[in-house]
């Protein structure tokens, strides 16, 4: 499949709208427990959701899920244990590992599509993504001498990125299905509405759900909330839109891009120290993204079914 202009303009805005909402929820989650920080986003969501879809008289689809149900129900738990798991390697381990782990996504998508679509990817296809791969570990700053696979909060980062993965192809099954195909909104209202359920139950058992009243005494927090939840809500929209219209692995990649992204905002909107390892860093992962771009320019990737 060549990538053409349109579907280049959207696989690009996705990282810089994922950046931006990595950036706005890190700001929410410093008022609040994760838990409760998950709650509010979803929230916020669950409100653009509603108007988008009522705006697109989309509200009766919601009803119209017979024979798929079930596997809209797995991608909003599968999209709850995603953030769990990641949450609990956040509380072991360091953010810059996480974020760096989490983007090993992108190979188990691609092992994935091997099994499941029969994809056949070039050398140069895997090679370029090994770059782009090892950029966002530059990036990131991440410590290969003290890295070890059996540390628990490594353990839990990589869960997220397989429950990551698991999800993108459940939610391109749903939107494709041959029987009864479900629009990106539909899709994205069952996501949410059933995070959120989830979010709620752990954060009135762990009772923190009364640091949400934040929001009514701080701006800033009201304003970082907000903006979470509008870069969630762009998410789903971009997101679903281009895992229908792309194969699994090429929207991963290009997400590869992500960090990136949130640490030039941090760099600008709030003066963090950049070293120069990571403009190197940066430099690689665009360089493997052009490689994958001419390389799925000139080798035509089969579609998926």
């Amino acid at each position: 499949m060549e990538t053409s202009k349109n579907s280049l303009t959207s696989l690009l805005i996705l990282p810089v709208i994922w950046g931006s909402y990595y950036v706005a929820s890190q700001q929410w989650v410093g008022y609040t427990s994760v838990f409760t920080s998950g709650v509010g986003i979803r929230l916020v969501t669950l409100v653009l959701l509603t108007i988008i879809m009522l705006k697109r008289k989309e509200f009766p689809l919601l009803k119209q899920v017979h024979g798929v149900l079930p596997r809209l129900l797995l991608i909003g738990t599968l999209g709850f244990l995603l953030d769990f798991t990641a949450f609990i390697g956040l509380s072991l381990s360091s953010a810059a590992s996480g974020t760096a782990l989490l983007k090993c996504d992108v190979l188990m998508v691609n092992v994935m599509s091997v099994f499941i679509y029969k994809q056949r990817f070039t050398l140069r296809a895997w090679v370029c993504t090994f770059v782009m791969l090892a950029g966002v570990f530059v990036v990131m700053g991440f410590d290969f001498a003290s890295f070890s696979i059996t540390d628990p909060g490594n353990i839990f980062f990589l869960l997220s990125a397989f429950f990551v993965s698991c999800n993108a192809f459940v939610i391109k099954s749903v939107e494709l299905d041959k029987v009864n195909p479900v629009c990106d909104d539909v899709v994205a209202y069952y996501n949410n509405f059933v995070t959120l359920i989830f979010f709620l139950i752990t954060s009135l058992v762990m009772g923190t759900l009364g640091q949400f009243s934040v929001v009514l005494t701080d701006p800033y927090a009201a304003l970082a909330l907000a903006l979470a939840g509008l870069g969630q809500t762009l998410i789903y929209v971009v997101y679903y839109y281009n895992l229908r219209n792309y194969p699994v692995w090429l929207v991963k990649t290009f997400l590869l891009l992500m960090p990136v992204v949130a640490t030039l905002i941090t760099f600008v909107l709030f003066g963090e120290v950049m070293v120069p390892s990571q403009y190197l860093g940066m430099a690689v992962v665009l360089a493997g993204a052009v490689g994958i771009l001419l390389e799925n320019r000139h080798e035509a990737a089969p579609v998926e079914e």
